[in-house]
């Protein structure tokens, strides 16, 4: 997304979520990303309960490394393609062909030439809905290893997520909130500390000791700071569907085929109600910051509440 950033800027002196063809080609890299993440874990989860040694992924990497490539690949055709065609500032992602035909849209509000197409709305939906589906998937990892250290995966992705609806909510209201963008940049950081330090005491805690050359710039890894698996404890969760983040228990019949299908037909129908709902209300042209900072803030402390009622109970089935 940086050179994808710098390049919208250069070229067209746009923000990056100003031009479309290369705003969706980017973002589709973190989609990839968090795609390859919930179904690597979807796999270990799998060989768990069916009480197999090792996933399909560690007994093999082949099959995980050429799907990385393909769709990397693919992402970078989307790019490609369009840049070898001369294309506008506006010019939209994979050629706007999942939108509907604009004179057939006549409801609402006109859109503005910096909507975002629903193949990019589907990128961001897919993105926020696979970050919930791998922060569940490490919550229940943790307590089939008996290993809570896991559960502090989820927590410190928390940040990240909240990231991700910033960019949503940004887009919500056509890019006309600009404090949303140093706020989304700010829990991007904030995010990526915190995920690195909830690795590092994964890590500490499976036995893993800093080189000695660099130990200097890490806590001392003490047995305070291992988990011992014999003396861990855990208790069943519920196994109703809750939220997206209970969507990989929901869906656990499923291939890793069919999972991906109803996930992204879930995030096509949601992108389809966002991109063309929103015209019918006032809201989205407004940009009143103090709306924009509650789409950004409510879900992200209900999210953050959640977790933590279901760290004191783990039978905790909340509407959210």
């Amino acid at each position: 997304t940086i050179p994808a950033a710098i390049a919208s800027k250069i070229l067209f002196d746009v923000s990056l979520a100003d031009c479309d063809w290369l705003h969706g080609s980017a973002e589709s890299l973190l989609t990839i990303t968090n795609l390859v993440t919930v179904v690597a874990f979807r796999q270990a989860l799998n060989a768990k309960d069916k009480g197999e040694l090792d996933p399909i992924s560690a007994q093999s990497y082949a099959p995980m490394t050429w799907l990385v490539v393909g769709l990397t690949a693919l992402a970078g055709v989307t790019a490609v393609v369009p840049a070898l065609a001369d294309p506008t500032t506006h010019t939209p992602y994979l050629s706007g062909f999942m939108d509907l035909p604009k004179d057939a849209v006549t409801w609402g509000h006109p859109e503005p030439e910096n909507a975002l197409t629903v193949a990019t709305w589907i990128i961001h939906w897919s993105s926020l809905v696979e970050f919930l589906v791998a922060m569940g998937f490490a919550w229940r990892w943790a307590d089939l290893v008996q290993n809570p250290k896991w559960k502090g995966i989820t927590w410190g992705l928390l940040p990240l997520h909240s990231s991700g609806i910033t960019a949503c909510t940004y887009h919500l209201f056509y890019n006309q909130i600009p404090l949303l963008v140093p706020l989304q940049a700010f829990l991007t950081c904030i995010g990526n500390t915190t995920a690195a330090y909830a690795a590092y005491r994964l890590a500490v805690s499976n036995g893993w000791e800093p080189p000695e050359n660099i130990s200097a710039f890490f806590p001392s890894t003490d047995a305070s700071t291992k988990t011992d698996s014999k003396t861990t404890t855990t208790t069943e969760e519920s196994p109703s569907l809750i939220g997206f983040e209970d969507l990989g228990d929901a869906l656990a019949g499923d291939t890793d085929y069919t999972f991906l299908l109803k996930l992204f037909g879930g995030c096509a129908v949601a992108s389809y109600a966002f991109k063309y709902g929103e015209l019918l209300f006032d809201f989205p042209f407004d940009a009143n910051l103090l709306l924009g900072l509650s789409i950004v803030f409510v879900p992200s402390l209900l999210n953050a509440f959640k977790w933590y009622k279901r760290s004191q109970d783990p039978s905790f089935e909340g509407w959210f």
